[in-house]
């Protein structure tokens, strides 16, 4: 749990873009790591962590409505 913690820090400290994933959900970004994929948002001055989803689940756009 302290390496996907320190992973997301990283996201964020060095703004890093991912992939992005607007099939899903319009400015949804995704990075794969390990066996899960980090599914968050990037805005100015933070960084939005929506789902930590396994990366043999189905996603669906249902899964990040507001």
């Amino acid at each position: 749990m302290a390496d996907l913690t320190a992973k997301i820090a990283w996201i964020a400290e060095v703004d890093f873009t991912g992939s992005p994933r607007d099939h899903i959900a319009e400015g949804l970004r995704g990075l794969p790591y390990r066996n899960r994929c980090i599914y968050y948002r990037s805005y100015h001055d933070r960084i939005v962590v929506l789902r930590v989803k396994h990366g043999a689940e189905d996603i669906k756009p249902q899964d990040f409505e507001l």
